[in-house]
């Protein structure tokens, strides 16, 4: 389901069971697993009109989202970032950050493939090298 005012980028791939409200943006070649869920207000009531109240979303290209993961409105999910089946992203989410838990926390990096990055933060299956630019916050090699 595609609320209104949904951007769907190109090549973005939807499983089964997947609502997509007012206020989000999918750029290109996102990846949303069955049962992701995305919110539209913090803190919903059945007897409580909220719907001026709803916050953008922003998901960025290439972009994965687990199985039954949970993104709370008002945050970006960085490039290439890759949210675990369960979490629940209650912040921003780093490009190529690797979420996990509730609320999710960053437990490593991840490559544009989708692979996770050891300490030389260079990709297992395209060779593509990464490094610190900051804390909490990695680029690839060019």
């Amino acid at each position: 389901m595609a609320g209104p005012d949904v951007t769907i980028g190109n090549g973005c791939k939807l499983q089964n069971n997947v609502s997509i409200y007012k206020g989000v943006t999918l750029e290109d070649g996102v990846f949303c697993g069955p049962s992701a869920v995305f919110t539209n207000v913090n803190n919903p009531r059945a007897g409580v009109e909220r719907k001026d109240e709803f916050r953008p979303t922003l998901v960025k290209r290439g972009a994965t989202i687990g199985a039954n993961a949970t993104i709370v409105c008002g945050h970006t999910i960085g490039q290439y970032a890759f949210i675990a089946a369960g979490a629940v992203v209650t912040a921003d989410v780093p490009a190529f950050a690797l979420m996990a838990g509730v609320p999710a926390r960053r437990i490593g990096w991840v490559s544009h493939d989708g692979e996770r990055l050891g300490p030389d933060l260079a990709c297992p299956r395209s060779g593509r090298r990464y490094r610190e630019a900051g804390p909490d916050r990695i680029e690839e090699i060019v």
